[in-house]
């Protein structure tokens, strides 16, 4: 109940299975010619992580930061779903409010990670800087939609007065106090710690406005559900990633990061 019917795949009901059945060649070359840029964008997906599986080199301390490389490809994949194959111009369903949310948070933890060694994968990937990339590939494919929502949804009067900017100052409010209280020192700069702590914080609560949207909004478009679920994987590998972390500094008894790590934990968890 916690998503929308129109989540779910439809059954077929009332039909033989014989005529109901598809072959999966055949329902894979339809997607394609329905959606022939979703379609590249999963196929660019599939063929990077297969690059890099069959190319990632990793230090000792960082045989798992590719976790944190799938986690923001994901959400990249997300943000350009929305771009691409969303099937209706004024979006019904996607929120503007958690757009916001996540260009901001985006935008914040770019600030940091573009300069600074923290926070960042420990492998190959990062002498072409791929997990950067990735994440402004995201912010450009976010400030894409948001600027097309919010022109078609002006121009036809559709979603106007739906969400109110109130949900994003308080978003915003709780995630700075709460970074001012549970930042590290990862950059060792204390501006670029509070940034990306602010980030981690404000991302961990963007998807209220969408989940809200999706829980109450009777017409839905499928691509807004799309994003959810895909935005969902990549916060469980996040969540997945940093609880481990957590473990980790546990096992070493580092006290000094606890709170940090507990915080972190508490965020990916809200997070999804």
């Amino acid at each position: 109940p916690f998503w929308p019917k129109s989540f779910w795949p439809k059954l077929s009901i009332g039909r033989c299975p014989q005529a109901a059945a598809e072959p999966d060649s055949a329902m894979l070359f339809t997607f394609i010619r329905e959606h022939p840029l979703a379609a590249t964008l999963y196929g660019s997906f599939l063929i990077g992580c297969l690059v890099i599986y069959k190319t990632l080199e990793a230090k000792s301390t960082g045989q798992y930061d590719y976790m944190l490389t799938l986690s923001a490809a994901l959400q990249t994949l997300a943000f350009g779903l929305l771009v691409f194959d969303t099937k209706s111009n004024a979006g019904e369903g996607i929120s503007e409010k958690s757009l916001w949310a996540f260009f901001i948070a985006n935008v914040t933890r770019l600030s940091t990670t573009f300069w600074g060694e923290g926070y960042v994968p420990e492998d190959n990937t990062s002498n072409v800087f791929l997990y950067q990339a990735l994440e402004f590939a995201g912010v450009v494919f976010v400030a894409y939609q948001l600027l097309k929502l919010s022109t078609v949804r002006a121009i036809h009067d559709v979603g106007q007065g739906m969400e109110k900017w109130s949900t994003v100052l308080v978003m915003i409010g709780a995630a700075f106090v709460l970074a001012f209280n549970t930042h590290s020192t990862g950059h060792a700069d204390y501006f670029a710690d509070l940034s990306w702590m602010f980030s981690v914080w404000l991302e961990a609560f963007a998807l209220i406005p969408q989940v809200y949207l999706l829980k109450n909004q009777s017409k839905v478009d499928e691509t807004a559900a799309h994003f959810a679920g895909f935005t969902l994987v990549a916060s469980l590998i996040f969540a997945a990633f940093w609880l481990r972390h957590t473990r980790d500094f546990q096992i070493a008894g580092d006290a000094e990061a606890r709170t940090f790590d507990w915080a972190l934990s508490t965020a990916c968890v809200i997070r999804v």
